[in-house]
């Protein structure tokens, strides 16, 4: 499906370790060198379906007060990022690659509108970014948790005419909103396709070193 696999940039100083827990959403313990350690999970969603005891992740010195910080999980052959703080990151990456982002003169970051802070605003025009880790019958679904954030972030996008973009780390076919999770997310969604909010989906990868981007995918029925 994908034609092409561009590669965006590398993650440095990696090493690969064991999961075993996650105490709470932020934190957890992983294995590495034949010892139990704290590591910083930067992703608030449940994750679920990819932080199985035994499964290898990939990590990296911590800055903070936890040993160490975690960038991917191993999910089958594939390796998935979870570390949300670098989606800013990757979507700089991406945009030469959208057509109707590509010729913005203007990037503004981490941009304060109405009460939400908004990832981007190219040319006056506000973008929200997202990342998506949880697929179903190569489905790609978001929130994999309620987000009243989320919610909100969709609503101050669709009152200033903004657009959203849509970071999915897994194979996938198509994207939808996650109905079973967060049924307002999902409306409010639905109300910003119907309002021709513009909505970007891409596909990127990682092969434990180096994260690619692999195309567009298009948006399921909603």
């Amino acid at each position: 499906m994908h034609a092409v696999k561009v590669p965006l940039f590398e993650i440095p100083n990696l090493r690969k370790g064991v999961f075993l827990t996650r105490p709470n959403r932020f934190v957890s313990e992983i294995k590495y060198n034949q010892q139990v350690k704290s590591a910083h999970i930067h992703d608030p969603g449940r994750l679920t379906e990819l932080l199985v005891k035994g499964r290898e992740v990939l990590f990296t010195d911590s800055r903070g007060k936890l040993d160490y910080y975690v960038k991917a999980v191993k999910n089958g052959d594939d390796w998935i990022i979870i570390d949300t703080a670098i989606h800013s990151k990757i979507a700089l990456r991406v945009f030469p690659y959208i057509s109707e982002i590509a010729q913005a003169s203007e990037i503004r970051k981490e941009v304060k509108i109405g009460k939400s802070r908004i990832d981007f605003v190219l040319d006056g025009v506000p973008l929200e970014v997202k990342g998506v880790t949880l697929v179903k019958e190569d489905l790609a679904l978001f929130p994999d948790a309620p987000t009243e954030r989320g919610t909100r972030h969709v609503q101050e996008i669709i009152d200033n005419n903004g657009m959203l973009l849509f970071l999915v780390f897994r194979k996938a076919t198509k994207f939808k909103p996650n109905f079973e999770t967060d049924p307002k997310f999902y409306n409010k969604l639905s109300e910003a396709r119907k309002k021709n909010i513009k909505i970007f989906v891409v596909q990127l990868s990682f092969d434990g070193k180096t994260i690619y981007y692999n195309g567009i995918i298009p948006l399921a029925d909603f």
